[in-house]
């Protein structure tokens, strides 16, 4: 019970952390640069890490304020035996991203299926899908900032309270909510959608809570946030796009941002839920193999 309640003040603080050291800098930056100007425009990169590696920051001075050690803490490669999941990390958006683009021609395009792969040949959608991995190694360190946070510590803390589907739902909430401060400004959805700012940030959620079943399967299969880092830099840097243009009939000009960016995902999303399936059925087993040690030694 002691445990569980030094969990809980662990988690609750680790939430107030990041926030409190994203927010601040972006709300600052907002009002003093202009979202666009420091956020979209890259002349300032360095100011992103002031917000994107405010998770990270937060498990490092929650440990250090309750005196949590770091073992546990995924920063580990441990290769060994996990290469396939890196691979999964880094193909896995890509591949489901082939059959978003026949929904979104239908969903966003002139809905004519004939227009299917002509917009370009296998060389050039082979030549996108490079230049977007190419420098998922460099990115990876940019999304580290969450990772290290949300993946981390968040999902570790919080899935022997909520279990494993409240664990998703409620850190996809939390990690959704935490991009409000960008979102109404713009971030992701632009400002011209209906219900603005309320329902971007809604669909946030809905996006944070499915992308997070599978980074926090990567996460919990290697034992290493790394993969999760670079499936997440695979997304940030087009990942979601690059193959499904190669069977659309769209362009790179199409807008999404009023509902057709969601169903672009749903392939993705149907892979998300597939590796929430897979970690309740390992918890399940975990919880039986425990009840059958400790009904042993009775």
């Amino acid at each position: 019970m002691k445990e569980d309640k030094l969990n809980r003040k662990r988690l609750a603080l680790f939430i107030l952390l990041s926030y409190a050291f994203s927010w601040i800098p972006a709300f600052i930056f907002n009002r003093t640069l202009g979202y666009h100007e420091w956020f979209e425009t890259n002349k300032y990169p360095v100011l992103f890490w002031f917000m994107g590696y405010g998770p990270a920051l937060a498990n490092v001075v929650t440990r250090k304020l309750t005196h949590e050690g770091w073992d546990n803490s995924c920063l580990h490669l441990n290769l060994k035996g996990n290469l396939r999941y890196y691979a999964l990390a880094v193909l896995t958006i890509p591949l489901s991203a082939t059959l978003s683009g026949p929904l979104v021609t239908v969903f966003c395009g002139d809905g004519d299926l004939g227009n299917l792969g002509s917009l370009y040949t296998p060389a050039e959608a082979a030549s996108l899908f490079m230049q977007t991995i190419s420098v998922v190694p460099l990115i990876a360190f940019n999304t580290f900032g969450e990772e290290f946070g949300w993946r981390g510590y968040m999902n570790r803390k919080m899935e022997p309270i909520l279990g494993t589907v409240g664990t998703v739902v409620t850190g996809g909430i939390i990690w959704g909510l935490w991009h409000a401060v960008l979102t109404v400004e713009g971030h992701n959805f632009g400002t011209d959608y209906p219900g603005y700012p309320w329902t971007g940030m809604l669909r946030m959620c809905v996006v944070c809570s499915f992308f997070g079943m599978f980074l926090m399967w990567l996460t919990k299969k290697t034992g290493s946030i790394w993969p999760a880092c670079i499936a997440h830099a695979v997304n940030n840097n087009g990942g979601k796009f690059t193959l499904a243009l190669l069977v659309s009939g769209i362009t790179e000009e199409t807008d999404f941002r009023n509902g057709g960016d969601m169903v672009a995902m749903l392939p993705f999303f149907a892979v998300c839920t597939v590796c929430l399936v897979l970690m309740m059925r390992e918890r399940r087993q975990e919880r039986i193999s425990a009840d059958s040690i400790a009904a042993g030694q009775m």
